[in-house]
């Protein structure tokens, strides 16, 4: 099979580091895989991650509409951030495919595809999904922390991308109806694929880096809603916690936020360290000398959470917020926090870790096995394959339904009618 991924590719994205597993994995199962380049155009020179195949950039467009054209199937890695993924929204709605969603949230990257298409033509998409009121709000936010609370609630715009895919796959349940509700084709919830690549190396770093503490972590970029204050305040407010454990933040970080968190974690009286970003093999010694990874999210935005698999599959145990993507995970392989008793819940479980470190081991092996059983490219690249024949069969059932619709209209049926029972029943045939 053809198969034509568009996709980011730069060492920055974490989504392509996702597409590279895929595509090695669809190489070795003998398909033909052409990736189509998917950055804004100042991102196209940045250096790539090493795909198996021939890359094109998505705006050569005679190359892509020539590739695309003796394709079997087209997918598109989508995620919320739109300098990543133009080349995506460029090509979706003429060329309509599988989407893989990497979030569930994906305001910020309909914010900037405002800016290209207008700003009349996105109030009319906000509103055919979610209502005039909604459409008049959306834009009319102070700060990132209120767009982000408002939209992920009330306009998360997954509809707007599923409606115009052929199919797709999405990494967990949560959301899921969304989704069903939009795409005209099939829906997959297939797990997102990942890798440790230095899990079993070994670092002559490699130490004890919190003074005989128990040393917890979160990595990737620092922002609100991985809830890094919140974790300094149930530090804070244990005795047991503050003389026990140190909290290591491993990210690219605003300076502004690290002088906030380093002055909340003065006033608690909390032992933090404050990295700022750093290289994958540096990143890979940290998660390995961590006795707990914290991977709280609030609100979820993302499909599914590449630093918790990742966490994992290095055997760690880690805590997570009780809602989205962590949903789908064992109660056996991580910590869950209810996001209505966050810091009593965290203090709850950071205190249990530090006491019982038998516990710590068992938690981290069960989630290592979970992880290496669920979180494979192999599988991820059978599925896509499949969803080709149910692609076309979906397409089949869409062409009846729309000759049923226009006859309806034809004998003057409402825009409704179809919903009513004396028709909707009948027409059930066709599924």
């Amino acid at each position: 099979m053809k198969i034509v991924l568009f996709t980011p590719v730069a060492l920055a994205s974490a989504i392509g580091r996702v597409s590279k597993l895929i595509v090695s994995e669809l190489v070795r199962q003998h398909h033909e895989v052409v990736v189509v380049r998917a950055e804004a155009l100042d991102l196209l020179e940045k250096q790539p991650h090493a795909f198996p195949c021939r890359i094109i950039d998505w705006n050569e467009f005679d190359k892509v509409r020539k590739t695309t054209n003796s394709a079997d199937l087209v997918v598109y890695q989508v995620g919320d951030n739109l300098n990543f993924h133009w080349g995506c929204l460029h090509w979706l709605e003429a060329l309509p495919g599988v989407v893989c969603l990497h979030d569930c949230f994906l305001g910020h990257l309909f914010w900037g595809w405002a800016v290209k298409i207008g700003r009349a033509d996105a109030h009319s998409i906000i509103e055919i999904n979610y209502g005039t009121q909604v459409s008049h709000r959306f834009f009319d936010h102070g700060d990132s922390a209120s767009f982000i609370s408002y939209a992920s609630a009330s306009a998360p715009m997954t509809e707007w991308i599923a409606s115009m895919a052929s199919a797709v796959v999405v990494h967990s349940s949560w959301a899921i109806e969304r989704i069903l509700n939009s795409c005209p084709g099939p829906v997959a919830i297939i797990p997102l694929p990942y890798d440790a690549p230095f899990a079993h190396a070994s670092f002559a770093e490699k130490r004890s880096l919190s003074q005989g503490r128990l040393t917890g972590l979160t990595i990737g970029y620092v922002n609100p809603n991985k809830r890094y204050a919140q974790v300094i305040e149930a530090v804070g407010s244990s005795s047991v916690l503050r003389d026990g454990f140190c909290y290591r933040i491993v990210g690219q970080i605003e300076p502004q936020m690290a002088v906030e968190l380093q002055v909340l974690a003065d006033k608690r009286g909390v032992a933090i360290v404050i990295t700022g970003a750093v290289d994958d093999e540096r990143l890979a010694s940290e998660i390995q000398s961590a006795d707990v990874m914290c991977c709280l999210r609030w609100p979820a935005l993302e499909a599914a959470s590449a630093s918790t698999i990742e966490a994992m599959l290095y055997a760690k145990p880690t805590v997570v917020t009780d809602t989205g993507f962590y949903r789908d995970l064992p109660v056996e392989c991580v910590l869950k926090v209810s996001p209505d008793m966050e810091v009593a819940d965290l203090q709850r479980h950071l205190e249990s870790l530090i006491a019982d470190p038998a516990r710590r081991d068992a938690m981290g092996q069960a989630a290592q096995k979970y992880a290496l059983e669920t979180f494979r490219a192999d599988v991820y690249a059978e599925r896509l394959v499949q969803m080709k024949r149910e692609i076309d069969q979906a397409v089949i059932i869409c062409n009846v339904a729309r000759g049923f619709a226009q006859q309806l209209k034809k004998w003057g049926a409402e825009p409704n009618s179809c919903t009513t029972e004396v028709i909707a029943s009948p027409l059930s045939i066709i599924q």
